[in-house]
């Protein structure tokens, strides 16, 4: 079997790399009648291809730094029927999800509409509707409700409850989650599955950043638009089935093997879904996070996590086992049901009893301030560090500035020591307040990275060519000021052209680039 799959992994990976005219062609040849072996590669690669840069920022984000992007408040101001649309949550490649007012019940609700080029889509407008009929059958306080799906014009909105707080990924993304408010969020998330599962309902697209943590701690699952419903029973009995066995839906890196493989799936799919995400608040890191997406789909596939023990010892040993049996890639190994999940987790109440008290709704504050020896530095605490060191960094250059003034004849000295002087009030109070707006609002911290993104780059190639132009002007009369305007300026190049990008793709790295629905921290403008 190892062999196997490596030939399935290097086909795969030679796949790839193949003009799609000619992959036919490639697979024909090197697959020499292996049907299995053909089938194996094709879902990789139709995989790969549906991931596209799924390791990256999510659209909404990726948008929020174009400042020519469409900013998708076509409707904001509007009224449908007896809903005022306020103003934009979130979107994604599919939709759009809007805050509006109800003005028969006085109550916010979530909108959620197709996107204007799949609006006359046919599948996808079914797909709004299954989505509707899925949570509509559902009741559960761990679950985003669905109060109606209305069709204003030749447009679909489904609209649902309006979840202020915060996602998992936004949680993750401060500090891994203490045993404590693991277990809970665990728990909870778990009872959601389970009343899902009870209706035959398969999630299917379980990833932190559909589900939120509430204000109040509570846990909501949100975005039921790839459920599939499981079984018999009469509440879905005349529900469309969108997908044929071999199709692929979902986000790649939260896919068990056999979603990966395009077969059919059912609740051991959200089981194993769910163990990749309550490794990843626990231990800081995806269990099978690849260079690329091909590479974190082959893991999937091919190779056994770490254990989450090594990274995470506080986690207490019955979670660490269940955590393991959700992750096996035989789904009959897993948890057969939801149910059976939640009697082990609910087993480990007696192991955590000496973790630090803390509630779940305030985990993310807590460890964004606690840098104990229990503490994990995550990329997102490396890149606020950069942003607080070099505007700190910055503002103490302004001092060798001034004296500078004074060795260079007038009017220069006085024109360099201004120009310095502005681009360091630009650069260091735009970085220092990216720096508070990740620490006590990251809900802004994509809308604003996108809005001072330029200006910080210009201000920090600005300021590198002043710092080595006042060095040229005074280094034969200050040979060591200048020295240091000089290692200033190529640490500076050095930090915007290389080390900055880098802290950046790693802080802010994103697993689906699908729309988070209904939540007050998808807002961006």
């Amino acid at each position: 079997m190892p062999d196997h799959w490596q030939r399935v992994n290097e086909l795969f990976l030679a796949a790839i790399e193949q003009d799609p005219a000619a992959r036919a062609a490639f697979l024909d040849q090197e697959c020499a009648g292996n049907a299995e072996l053909r089938a194996e590669v094709e879902s990789l690669v139709a995989a790969y291809e549906q991931a596209g840069t799924f390791l990256e920022a999510p659209a909404y984000e990726v948008d929020a730094e174009r400042p020519d992007a469409d900013p998708g408040d076509a409707l904001v101001g509007r009224r449908l029927g007896q809903y005022v649309v306020l103003s934009m949550l979130g979107r994604g490649g599919m939709g759009v999800v809007y805050l509006a007012e109800d003005t028969r019940l006085g109550r916010q609700v979530a909108i959620k509409a197709l996107a204007p080029e799949f609006s006359q889509h046919d599948k996808r407008r079914e797909r709004l509707r299954l989505e509707a009929r899925a949570a509509a059958a559902l009741s559960h306080p761990g679950i985003a409700t669905v109060y109606a799906l209305e069709e204003f014009g030749e447009t679909l909105y489904l609209i649902g409850e309006y979840v202020p707080g915060e996602t998992l990924r936004d949680e993750l993304a401060r500090r891994p989650l203490p045993p404590g408010p693991l277990l809970d969020t665990g728990l909870q998330i778990a009872r959601a599955l389970a009343a899902a599962h009870d209706l035959g309902i398969v999630h299917r697209d379980l990833k932190p950043e559909n589900v939120i943590r509430t204000p109040a701690g509570a846990i909501k699952i949100l975005d039921f638009g790839l459920a599939r419903f499981q079984g018999p029973a009469p509440v879905h009995a005349d529900a469309p089935r969108l997908t044929e066995e071999g199709t692929l839906l979902g986000t790649p890196a939260y896919m068990s093997p056999e979603q990966l493989r395009g077969w059919d799936v059912d609740c051991r799919a959200d089981i194993f879904a769910l163990g990749v995400l309550l490794y990843e608040l626990g231990c800081g890191v995806h269990p099978f996070e690849g260079s690329d997406a091909s590479s974190t789909v082959a893991r999937i596939l091919e190779t056994e996590p770490r254990d989450a023990e090594e990274l995470a010892p506080a986690i207490p040993s019955r979670l660490l086992r269940a955590i393991r049996r959700c992750l096996q890639k035989d789904r009959e190994q897993r948890y057969p049901t939801a149910r059976e999940l939640i009697d082990d987790l609910e087993g480990t109440g007696e192991t955590i009893a000496e973790a630090p008290s803390q509630s779940p709704g305030n985990a993310g504050a807590s460890q964004s301030t606690d840098d104990g020896d229990g503490g994990r530095l995550t990329p997102r605490w490396w890149w606020e560090f950069h942003q607080l060191c070099v505007g700190v960094l910055y503002c103490a250059m302004l001092y060798p500035s001034w004296a500078a003034r004074a060795w260079i004849p007038r009017p220069w000295g006085s024109v360099l020591f201004f120009s310095v002087l502005g681009a360091v009030a630009v650069a260091a109070n735009l970085r220092l307040h990216l720096w508070f707006t990740s620490r006590f609002n990251p809900a802004e911290l994509a809308a604003q990275r996108g809005r001072v993104f330029r200006w910080i780059r210009a201000s920090d190639a600005i300021l590198v060519f002043l710092f080595v132009l006042t060095a040229a002007a005074i280094a034969d009369l200050h040979a060591a000021v200048a020295t240091l305007f000089v290692s200033i300026a190529i640490g500076s190049f050095l930090g915007f052209a290389i080390i900055e990008p880098a802290t950046t793709r790693a802080a802010f790295r994103r697993t689906t680039d699908s729309l988070p629905a209904y939540h007050e921290d998808t807002k961006r403008t």
